[in-house]
């Protein structure tokens, strides 16, 4: 993965030119944007000859990266000094960020933004004082907020100095004091947004993002200041030999442990340079990869986050196209959305589908990576490498495919069965924090993922006990503890027999690609049997055997039962099923589905159902008949070498209700009103 993502990087450096400013745009991260998808960028329009402020808001595209214009690079990490002349904080930019830049000589003390940033700070800040005059303690919160905008002398009206050190004294916490600005600012300039919103000034009609003088500072601080020691070996992703660093703080992704020096050869810090070491070269490219997958790869599936990269080594860049790298990359990512599911064929972007089909007919191959973000903790969840793009082609084709098998088995409109939808099938169980946010335990369904994407076996049995688990939550109102949601009131039952019928059409796509790893059937006695032709294709279909089938036929005639009790409703219609309360959704023992059998039996006798003549008679004639004298046969002749376990002997049994319940519901409302 980390040789991708630096090939990332590499190529965009190539494109761009490699220059200094060119580097920092490509570290760009991506704005923040509001709940319509928007973003903006707030322009503090300083004049110092007439002490002024005006403001100027501009939209930020959806499509293109105008936050790097802005050099929006994010916000300094953890307690490092804020020191970013554009923010998505604007208390951070109407307070510390510019006194910090003045300090330890991190803009050239002879430059002109030096000289312009000072002047700032004499004409526009306040100074709330030394602790002491205060009463307060000086840590590093007092410190880093003391120094902010004096409103007054831009002619606003806001908290005086003398105002703020009594609030502080009050017990207002010193990092709040800020905020104070930042209300005044906001009533007076009501067009700011609220969310969405990144912040930079302009002094004297000039951006100070544009000085040269902060963007040889950005480099220091991105690139040059990893690279403080003497330290020199063969860089390990380009081979060449020269000063390298093994200081790995500044990305996101893990890649290797530095900080731990047991881990280091010869278990000494000097032994990361034969673990794992970068050149400059190296470390630049590798950032600037790290950021664009950031910001332009980034997909949500299964509950997590997670990124595709590609690998550039198995990827023809087309030539003669403006910006041809990014837009290969992007058509890449647009194409990955449809395969997993996540977005319809209707949804996808045209033109970079019809660059796709163009430029990389041929072929590539990309590498999925979930992850989970806590504060500053990156903690990969899974990865998933080197999956050929024709892999998940298959998949997205096969997924169709199967669909039609609904309509076939179930008498609807084919669905298409994709990755995405396959989440909703297999149990994620979910959690609440303490500060009310959902966290998913997705660990399992990642590496169901993982399996299915590889083309590994995937257990029948595992998969069954998944089914139950999640068939129990929707049975007994429990869905709020998993990914799926509650059914709508008088939709529980139809929710419940959609969700089965649903999880049988997995099993046939994981048989259809043979990667359900289940035992060779016969099914040889399906000739033996007298059924209809709908109910022998599903049996066909979905590969059951004697036992599954066996435990199909007492299902149906679950389903008729649970369907007279039904009509006992008022007009006709909405009756319990009292007859499910008979199944133990935990699990049931061959002696305990023989006993059901026979409470079976006894309600085929009670129930009746009204005949085309208009005359009532039982339910245990016929068809019906016949049908439990099957399920008997079937289950006499297994019952020395029955291999189900009690959950599957449920799941088999609950198959049988939902196929015959969904039919029966599908075909009435087909019937003319």
């Amino acid at each position: 993965m980390i040789e991708s993502i630096y090939q990332i990087g590499r190529a965009l450096l190539e494109e761009s030119g490699g220059g200094r400013r060119a580097v920092l745009e490509s570290l760009a991260a991506a704005p923040p944007r509001n709940r319509k998808g928007e973003s903006y960028i707030t322009i503090l329009k300083l004049n110092s000859r007439k002490p002024s402020l005006s403001v100027e808001l501009r939209e930020l595209s959806v499509r293109g990266n105008d936050a790097a214009r802005y050099l929006w690079l994010g916000n300094a990490s953890g307690s490092n000094p804020q020191d970013r002349l554009t923010s998505d904080n604007l208390g951070y930019l109407i307070s510390q960020n510019i006194p910090n830049l003045l300090e330890e000589q991190r803009i050239d003390p002879e430059s002109a933004l030096y000289k312009k940033l000072k002047i700032l700070v004499q004409k526009l800040y306040l100074d709330l004082g030394e602790p002491k005059e205060i009463g307060v303690k000086g840590g590093g919160a007092y410190q880093r907020n003391r120094r902010l905008w004096d409103l007054s002398r831009l002619g606003i009206k806001g908290s005086s100095r003398e105002d703020l050190r009594a609030e502080i004294r009050g017990g207002t916490k010193p990092k709040n004091v800020p905020q104070r600005v930042v209300k005044a600012l906001r009533e007076r300039f009501p067009e700011i947004p609220e969310s969405g919103v990144l912040f930079t000034i302009e002094l004297d009609g000039e951006l100070l993002i544009d000085d040269p003088a902060y963007h040889e500072y950005l480099e220091r601080r991105f690139v040059d200041s990893a690279f403080t020691g003497d330290e020199e070996g063969r860089c390990h992703l380009s081979g060449e030999y020269g000063p390298v660093t093994t200081d790995m703080t500044r990305f996101r992704f893990k890649y290797f442990i530095t900080d731990k020096s047991g881990f280091a050869s010869g278990a000494t810090k000097k032994g990361f340079v034969s673990n794992f070491s970068l050149s400059k070269e190296a470390y630049r490219a590798l950032l600037v990869g790290e950021r664009f997958v950031g910001r332009e790869l980034g997909f949500g599936f299964a509950g997590a986050r997670g990124y595709m990269i590609p690998d550039l080594y198995t990827v023809e860049i087309p030539r003669g196209f403006p910006e041809a790298l990014v837009r290969t990359l992007r058509s890449i990512r647009n194409r990955t959305l449809f395969d997993i599911g996540r977005v319809q064929a209707g949804e996808l972007d045209e033109e970079l589908e019809e660059f796709r089909e163009e430029h990389l007919a041929s072929g590539y191959m990309i590498n999925l990576l979930f992850y989970k973000q806590k504060q500053a903790k990156f903690e990969v969840l899974r990865l998933i490498q080197d999956i050929p793009s024709y892999r998940l082609e298959e998949l997205r084709a096969q997924g169709f495919e199967t669909g039609r098998l609904w309509e076939e088995l179930y008498g609807d409109e084919a669905r298409d069965l994709t990755l995405q939808q396959i989440y909703y099938l297999i149990p994620v169980r979910k959690v609440r924090k303490p500060d009310g946010k959902v966290e998913y335990l997705n660990k399992k369904i990642l590496a169901f993922y993982h399996t299915l994407i590889s083309g590994g076996l995937i257990d029948r049995k595992e998969l069954t006990d998944g089914f139950m688990e999640l068939a129990r939550a929707y049975r007994f109102g429990n869905t709020g503890s998993y990914q799926v949601s509650a059914p709508k009131e008088g939709m529980e039952d139809l929710t419940l027999v959609r969700y089965l019928a649903q999880t049988n059409l997995l099993l046939a796509f994981l048989r259809d690609l043979d990667q359900l790893k289940e035992e060779e059937v016969s099914q040889e006695y399906l000739e033996r049997l007298s059924l209809d032709e709908a109910e022998k294709e599903y049996l066909k279909r979905l590969g059951y055997d004697e036992q599954q089938a066996a435990l199909y036929l007492l299902g149906a005639l679950v389903a008729e039962i649970a369907n007279a009790q039904w009509r006992l409703g008022p007009e006709g219609r909405g009756g319990e099923k009292t007859i499910l309360n008979k199944i133990n959704y935990q699990g049931m023992t061959l002696p305990r589905v023989q006993r059901l059998a026979t409470e079976l039996f006894d309600k085929l006798r009670q129930y009746r159902y009204t005949d085309r003549s208009g005359e009532r008679r039982p339910l245990l004639q016929g068809r019906n008949e016949a049908i439990f004298a099957q399920a008997q046969e079937l289950l006499t002749r297994n019952q020395r070498v029955w291999r189900l376990t009690p959950s599957e002997n449920v799941y088999y049994l609950l198959s049988g209700y939902s196929h015959r319940t969904f039919r029966a519901m599908t075909a009435r409302e087909k019937q003319p009103a």
